[in-house]
């Protein structure tokens, strides 16, 4: 198990969990036999043998990751709700900062630097791959806690505005609980649907990465302020968040 992360932001909780087991596991997309050189399934432990063309270096009972990270978000009660989507917590940053005459892309160009490609896909975080002489992971508290100097940087919590409400998931949040359940976002889906990580470090060649991970939200904030020369529905916005 991968020890969880809490954060207490504005009386309000947010917990990065590891859902271990789910049923929710996503396939793992790494390619840990890349060289087609071995045998041996590199989920520690297992004695199963695979094809030496099998790229994955799985067998079929580890093909996905045995781990999952969630998020939670508590409010100032103790109740748990459903955090906010990607989607509604980007318009609510966009709109936020418009009204401030304040533009967000050095912070969204800052998480990108420093989350994709930066966050081991879940099965590396478990420790329970083999890679060979490769340093221990970090915590998920060494993830995030360089990425609230960056929530810091932008939504000061020594600022009025950064407390503003917005009504998301049928409650009132700030601005600056958004912010950290969006990172907290990123984090679970870099490292749960990624494989940028694991190119960049272990093969690297981060051109072998075939999953956008995090990046799609990103994608998301790109395309909405971006000045196009035509109008994109709610329909073709959606779709960048799926």
């Amino acid at each position: 198990m991968i020890n969880p992360l809490t954060r207490t932001i504005a009386d309000w909780t947010i917990r990065i969990s590891d859902n271990h087991p789910s049923n929710r596991n996503h396939e793992n997309p790494n390619k840990y036999n890349w060289q087609r050189d071995n045998r041996q399934c590199k989920y520690d432990g297992c004695t199963q043998t695979i094809r030496i063309n099998r790229a994955s270096g799985l067998c079929d009972n580890h093909a996905n990751h045995l781990h999952d990270l969630f998020l939670e978000v508590f409010t100032s009660q103790g109740d748990l709700i459903s955090p906010p989507r990607h989607k509604d917590i980007i318009d609510a940053l966009i709109s936020w900062a418009s009204t401030r005459n304040f533009s967000l892309d050095g912070f969204f160009s800052e998480l990108s630097f420093n989350i994709l490609g930066n966050i081991p896909d879940i099965s590396s975080l478990s420790e329970e791959i083999i890679l060979i002489n490769y340093p221990p992971m970090p915590t998920l508290n060494d993830i995030y806690s360089p990425l609230e100097f960056i929530i810091e940087k932008y939504f000061p919590s020594s600022n009025t505005s950064s407390y503003q409400e917005f009504n998301l998931s049928s409650n009132q949040m700030p601005v600056i609980l958004l912010a950290h359940i969006f990172v907290g976002l990123l984090i679970c889906e870099e490292s749960n649907r990624g494989d940028r990580w694991f190119c960049r470090n272990i093969i690297r060649d981060e051109t072998k990465a075939s999953q956008l991970g995090a990046a799609m939200p990103l994608a998301y904030y790109a395309a909405k302020t971006f000045r196009w020369g035509v109008e994109l529905n709610k329909a073709t916005a959606h779709k960048l968040t799926q």
